[in-house]
């Protein structure tokens, strides 16, 4: 298929919000009696970036409203076709040290109050009877609380964001895969008139921009504003994005050692503490509060830990190029499998499997750690997920609302007005950033 000359909706990635969008807004546009003119153009390939490597995980744990609001409607999207999305709805299991206990208790309250199912555990015997009751060899020593979401889990990324093409192209969006963002050209009013590409250019009405760690470069291309009030140091401006390594990786055994005691898959697990980590040659690997979390893959099992800031050794290749960008180490593998030793005896011994395969990446984060959902220009809008982006699968959903005239109330917190506004989201004491 080559690239028309006009489109009126021109979704930029074809990963799990610029699919999302695409579904959801030819299924608006058609039960409005109207005809959908919807192209997805991507680079590389469906779910060739973040989504595609994502480690899949659904969560709702989260210490702010408006997230823990908008992952429930995301959770029902998922679960609404598991099948074709690939959805294992398994849990989410949070087991944390003593100072994430207030905040996993004021997320379990919340979730109380908005009817989402969760079991709050506290205290360290209590804690630790529960967690042996799922996997028989817990072993780890400072946890304090637990809360175990009863709905989220896990998608095979790549099989979910190609469930999505699929439900996309039978709605009647187009995808055409090649075609590299090269500009854009605006008029007097400051809409966007046309999408220059390397393929030629294409006259639209609306522009979708969900492009996940790319959104920096597409950012500039729009002419947007790339500093913001800081919402850290009042009276500063500070960059609005910055580059996080993700840390993730599997370990080549059989997944079924990832088993639960029902013989069941385990909800994903997730631990944080500040027990120091040693190696299995008794070096000591880590000393400072630590995060991660493990699932079972289809082949392997597979997790992750806190990002890091990236070197020189770990850069994000450039929007043009096709170029994977992978950046995950010796030192992952060593704290992750360390940790997952420390916490279930059955990975003890386990350092050797480490997969050689590439995996982790680049994540572009915000200021705050979190999105910006907003039309940026009056016909632009701009998914910048702050690598939340896998698990919110509903934020297309409601972007296609918009784009019809209808409300989008979950989205209004993630405003970029909000940093001038002095309304950055409230920052959780996790080691993630992102919670």
């Amino acid at each position: 298929m080559g690239l028309p000359s006009h489109v009126e909706y021109l979704i930029i990635g074809a990963g799990v919000h610029g699919l999302s969008t695409a579904y959801h807004l030819a299924k608006y546009l058609r039960a409005q009696g109207r005809q959908p003119d919807i192209l997805v153009i991507e680079k590389t390939g469906i779910a060739a970036g973040a989504s595609g490597v994502a480690c899949g995980n659904v969560r709702c744990n989260y210490f702010q409203e408006p997230m823990t609001r908008l992952m429930m409607h995301c959770m029902d999207i998922w679960e609404a076709d598991p099948d074709l999305l690939a959805y294992n709805s398994v849990g989410y299991l949070t087991a944390s040290f003593a100072p994430m206990r207030p905040g996993l208790e004021a997320i379990h309250q919340r979730h109380q109050s908005l009817g989402y199912p969760s079991t709050l555990v506290v205290g360290p015997q209590a804690v630790n009877r529960y967690l042996k009751g799922i996997f028989w060899d817990w072993q780890a020593e400072g946890i304090e609380a637990v809360l175990h979401e009863h709905r989220g889990g896990y998608a095979w990324s790549r099989q979910a964001i190609h469930g999505l093409a699929i439900k996309a192209e039978n709605r009647d969006a187009r995808i055409v895969i090649g075609p590299t963002v090269t500009g854009f050209q605006f008029n007097t009013a400051g809409e966007v008139t046309t999408v220059e590409t390397d393929l030629g250019n294409i006259q639209v009405g609306h522009v979708i921009v969900g492009v996940g760690p790319w959104i920096d470069q597409l950012w500039q291309m729009l002419e947007l504003p790339g500093e913001v009030p800081d919402p850290h140091h009042p009276g500063q401006l500070t960059r609005l994005w910055r580059y996080l390594a993700l840390q993730e990786g599997e370990i080549d055994v059989n997944p079924y050692l990832h088993i639960s005691n029902d013989g069941r898959r385990p909800p994903v697990l997730h631990v944080d503490s500040d027990v120091p980590l040693y190696s299995e040659a008794g070096r000591l690997i880590w000393d400072k509060p630590w995060g991660i979390y493990v699932k079972r893959d289809k082949h392997t099992v597979q997790g992750g830990a806190v990002p890091k800031e990236v070197g020189d050794d770990c850069r994000l290749e450039p929007y043009g190029s096709r170029s994977p960008y992978y950046c995950v180490g010796d030192d992952f593998y060593d704290l992750w499998v360390a940790s997952l030793a420390h916490c279930l005896k059955r990975y003890e011994g386990a350092r050797r499997f480490a997969s050689r395969r590439p995996s982790g990446g680049v994540g572009a984060f915000s200021v705050d750690n979190f999105p910006v959902f907003d039309f940026m220009r009056p016909n632009v809008y701009v998914i910048a997920d702050s690598n939340h982006g896998f698990k919110m699968i509903g934020v297309g959903e409601q972007v296609a609302r918009l784009l019809t005239g209808q409300r989008a109330d979950l989205l209004e917190p993630f405003r970029f007005q909000r940093f001038a506004e002095a309304k950055a989201l409230p920052k959780s004491n996790a080691p993630f950033p992102w919670m």
